[in-house]
C-alpha cells in the first residue's frame, strides 16, 4: 500500500490540488445568479445570443461598446442547453473551475519544459500555488473573459516551448492559431501578437527558422485577424454597437497622440509605474523575480550571441509582457483622469491591473523558481537589494499621484483584487498597508529561499508556496466578495429579481419597452433582456413609447408615468427603483389568470389617485 501511494504520489498530488483549485473559483457558486459587472459581460452574453439564434441588438443599440466574441463562443452553447439564466450562469463559473485545472496541468507542462532537473513534485506544488493568485481567484466567481483568457495564455507558452522543442509546420500552424485565438478573446493581448510578429522575426533573421516555418507561424494569425474586421464590423452592425469610434482604433488615437506631448509621457509614466507597482505588491515582489530571469536570459543570449535552450521563448514572453504593460497602460491614459488630477479621480487608472495579469503566472512561477534554483551568493543579495529599490522607486512616483485624491475607496476590486489584503486593515485604500505587507511577505520569501545552506531545502520551498497560498485564497476570495456577490445580492434585495420572474410568469411573445430617460437606468434594460432571454426588449425613451398601440409591457423607473396621460396602464410588478406595468386593457385581462392569488392589477392612474 505505501509503496503503491509513493509511486502515484504525483498523481494524487496534482488530483489534490486540481480539486482545490477547481472549490475555490467556485466558491460563491450558491450566490452567483446574475450578471454582476455589467457591461463586460452583457457585452459576451450578447454576442452568444445572437449566435444562437436571439436578437438583443434594440437593447444594445447607443449604449454598449466592442467587446470580443473569443469567450462568447464558450457561452454559446449554454443557450442551447437551457434558457434559464440561473443555471446557465453557474454553468459558466463552473467552466471557469474547469479552465483552472486545465491552467494548472499547462502550467506544470510549461515549468518542466523550462527547468527539467526539478523534481515533479516540486514543480506541482509552485504551479499550484500560481494558479491560486488572489486575482484568479476573484475572476472565477465572473461569468467573463479573464479566465479563460488566462489559459489560452498559458496554452500559447505551452505550445511555443514545444514547438521550440521540436519545430515543424504542424506545431507551427497550432502556435499560429493559438496567438489568434487569444486575440479574437480579448482585444487587450495586441501586445502579445506584437510580440509574437517580432519573435518570428527574430527567429528568421537568426536563420533558427526555414521560410516554410515562418509562413507556418505567421500565415493562419494573418488570416484570423483580417477575417476578424470583417466578423467585428458585421458584429457592430448587427447587434447595435456602431462603428463608432470607441469601438476601433479611434478610441485610443487621442491617447497615442498625446505621446507626442511632455503631459501624454508623464501621463504613461504615472499609469505605468501604478500598475507595475500593484504587481510587485500584489506577488510580493516575485513578479520582479520573474521579470529579472526572462530579462536575464534573452539578454545573455544577445550579449554572448549564442542562442539557448529557450532563448526564443524567454524573448518571446519578456515582450509580450512589456507589450501588455504599455498597451494597458496607454489605453488608461485619459487627460481628464490622470493629467488633472482632483480629490475625486478615479484610483484605477494607477492600479489597474486586470489587463496585465493575463502574462504574468509564467513570471511568477519563474520567479519563485528562480529564487529556489539560483546560487545564493554576493550577486544574489545585490539582485534582491536591487528589486526591493525599484519598488521603492514605483512606490515614491506612485505615492506622489494619489497625494492629490482623497478618495481612495473609488476603485474596481475585481481590476485590482491582488491588492485587496489592504482592506483586512483598512476599507479604504492605503499604500502604507499594502507596501508594508509586502515588505514582510517579500522578506519573508527570501529568509525562507534564499538560505544558503542546503538543509531542509524543499521543505522551505513548500512552506513558501503555502504561505503565499494561505494569503492569495483570502485576498482573492474578499476581492469577489466585494467585487461581484455584493453587486448580484443588491439585485436580489432591490426585488429587480422578483420583479423580472413576476413579468417571465405573464408575458409569452410580447415585448417589452424599456424606458431610458434617465442616462443611468440603461442597465436595467439588459438585466431584463438576459433575464427574459427569448422576449424582445427595446430600449426607448418615455416619449417615443407608441402610446397610440396596446398589448405590450413597460419598465420604467418608479413615477415615470407620471408624466403620461394614459388609462390603460396596469401595475404588474415593482422593485424599489423600477416599475413594470400593462399596457392595454386586453392584455391585462389575458394576464389575469396566469397571475398568484394574492396578485392583482391596479391602473396606474387610480394607484395615484
Amino acid at each position: 500500500m505505501t509503496e503503491a501511494i509513493k509511486k502515484k504520489h504525483l498523481a494524487l498530488l496534482s488530483v489534490l490540488f486540481s480539486a482545490i483549485i477547481f472549490i475555490f473559483r467556485i466558491w460563491y457558486i450558491r450566490d452567483t445568479n446574475v450578471l454582476a459587472i455589467r457591461n463586460d459581460e452583457y457585452g459576451y452574453w450578447a454576442h452568444a445570443a445572437l449566435f444562437s439564434g436571439h436578437d438583443w441588438s434594440d437593447v444594445l443599440s447607443g449604449h454598449m461598446n466592442w467587446y470580443s466574441y473569443g469567450y462568447s463562443l464558450v457561452l454559446t452553447p449554454l443557450f442551447w442547453l437551457s434558457h434559464n439564466l440561473h443555471i446557465m450562469y453557474k454553468t459558466a463559473v463552473v467552466l471557469n473551475g474547469l479552465f483552472g485545472i486545465l491552467s494548472f496541468y499547462l502550467c506544470q507542462k510549461c515549468t518542466q519544459m523550462l527547468f527539467p532537473r526539478l523534481e515533479r513534485w516540486i514543480l506541482a506544488t509552485i504551479s499550484f500555488t500560481v494558479c491560486m493568485y488572489s486575482s484568479y481567484l476573484t475572476q472565477g466567481a465572473i461569468a467573463w473573459s479573464e479566465t479563460f483568457l488566462y489559459l489560452m495564455v498559458w496554452l500559447l507558452f505551452y505550445l511555443f516551448l514545444r514547438f521550440e522543442q521540436r519545430p515543424c509546420v504542424w506545431r507551427a500552424l497550432l502556435l499560429s492559431l493559438c496567438v489568434g485565438g487569444c486575440y479574437i478573446t480579448h482585444n487587450r493581448t495586441i501586445g502579445i501578437v506584437a510580440a509574437y510578429f517580432l519573435t518570428v522575426l527574430f527567429l528568421r533573421l537568426t536563420e533558427a527558422i526555414s521560410w516554410k516555418l515562418s509562413a507556418a507561424l505567421l500565415l493562419p494569425l494573418i488570416i484570423i485577424l483580417y477575417i476578424n474586421v470583417d466578423i467585428k464590423t458585421y458584429l457592430c452592425i448587427i447587434e447595435g454597437f456602431g462603428l463608432k469610434a470607441k469601438n476601433g482604433m479611434g478610441a485610443q488615437k487621442g491617447h497615442l497622440l498625446s505621446l507626442l506631448t511632455l503631459d501624454g509621457w508623464q501621463n504613461l509614466t504615472r499609469a505605468l509605474s501604478g500598475q507595475l507597482w500593484s504587481l510587485m505588491t500584489a506577488t510580493f515582489g516575485l513578479f520582479g523575480w520573474g521579470l529579472w530571469h526572462f530579462a536575464s536570459h534573452a539578454f545573455q543570449a544577445f550579449h554572448t550571441k549564442k542562442t539557448g535552450r529557450h532563448t526564443a521563448f524567454y524573448l518571446f514572453a519578456l515582450l509580450a509582457c512589456m507589450g501588455t504593460f504599455l498597451i494597458s497602460a496607454i489605453s488608461l491614459i485619459d487627460p481628464a483622469s490622470i493629467t488633472n488630477l482632483d480629490s475625486d479621480a478615479d484610483l484605477s487608472y494607477f492600479i489597474y491591473m486586470r489587463y496585465n495579469e493575463c502574462v504574468i503566472g509564467i513570471l511568477l512561477a519563474a520567479g519563485i523558481l528562480e529564487l529556489y534554483t539560483r546560487k545564493k551568493d554576493k550577486k544574489f543579495l545585490l539582485l534582491a537589494v536591487g528589486i526591493a529599490g525599484i519598488y521603492a522607486g514605483l512606490s515614491v512616483i506612485l505615492n506622489d499621484n494619489l497625494k492629490q485624491i482623497q478618495d481612495t475607496w473609488h476603485y474596481r476590486s475585481f481590476c485590482a483584487a491582488g491588492i485587496g489584503f489592504y482592506r483586512i486593515i483598512s476599507e479604504q485604500f492605503s499604500m502604507r498597508h499594502c507596501m508594508a505587507i509586502a515588505a514582510v511577505g517579500y522578506g519573508a520569501l527570501l529568509l525562507l529561499m534564499a538560505v544558503y545552506q542546503k538543509r531542509f531545502q524543499k521543505l522551505r520551498l513548500t512552506a513558501s508556496c503555502l504561505l503565499l497560498t494561505a494569503i492569495f485564497i483570502p485576498t482573492g476570495l474578499y476581492s469577489a466578495y466585494i467585487g461581484t456577490i455584493t453587486s448580484q445580492r443588491g439585485k436580489v434585495s432591490c426585488g429587480n429579481l422578483a420583479m423580472y420572474g413576476q413579468l417571465k410568469k405573464v408575458i409569452g411573445d410580447r415585448d417589452v419597452y424599456c424606458t431610458l430617460d434617465d442616462t443611468r437606468n440603461y442597465r436595467i434594460a439588459y438585466e431584463l433582456q438576459v433575464n427574459l432571454i427569448d422576449t424582445h426588449v427595446y430600449s426607448i425613451t418615455l416619449e417615443d413609447l407608441p402610446l397610440a398601440e396596446d398589448g405590450y409591457f413597460i419598465c420604467s423607473s418608479n413615477g415615470d408615468l407620471d408624466q403620461l396621460q394614459v388609462d390603460d396602464c396596469y401595475l404588474l410588478a415593482q422593485s424599489d427603483a423600477y416599475m413594470v406595468t400593462v399596457k392595454g386593457d386586453a392584455l391585462a385581462e389575458e394576464i389575469k389568470p396566469l397571475l398568484g392569488r394574492n396578485q392583482t392589477l391596479q391602473r396606474i392612474n387610480t394607484l395615484h389617485e
